[in-house]
């Protein structure tokens, strides 16, 4: 569970870093999958907290839609479809996909942080 922690907050930081440091399309579609994979990763680390017992897919394949319908409106409000991914992006549209990347990734870093991590086996022995 600690490896899924730092893979859920280590994707939402790579997504803020690209959103900061890039300047194409390239690296804000790259942004946009980064916090769009950490979201239902960071769901599933807090479904697994809250029901152990559970080692099911479901709760992963439920939150999966809830990151990516944002991330499939904010490719068309990006216009990624219609634009080479080398070219320059206009600062106006980095400025609107910042709001939903710095929010996605926030919320996905929270939920990877504050859910504590269980203990692998029971060493209690009668």
């Amino acid at each position: 569970m600690l490896k899924l922690k730092i893979a859920t907050a280590a994707l939402a930081l790579a997504g803020m870093m690209l959103l900061i440091l890039g300047d194409t399309y390239m690296s804000a579609t790259l942004a946009v999958i980064c916090t769009a994979v950490a979201l239902p990763m960071g769901g599933y680390l807090v479904w697994r907290y809250l029901i152990p017992d559970d080692h099911s897919l479901v709760p992963f394949v439920l939150w999966v839609p809830v990151a990516e319908l944002p991330a499939l409106y904010a490719f068309k409000d990006l216009g990624v479809m219609d634009t080479p991914l080398g070219a320059t992006i206009e600062p106006e549209k980095m400025t609107t996909l910042g709001g939903f990347i710095a929010f996605t990734s926030a919320i996905a870093i929270l939920l990877a942080i504050t859910v504590p991590t269980s203990p692998t086996r029971d060493d209690d022995e009668d």
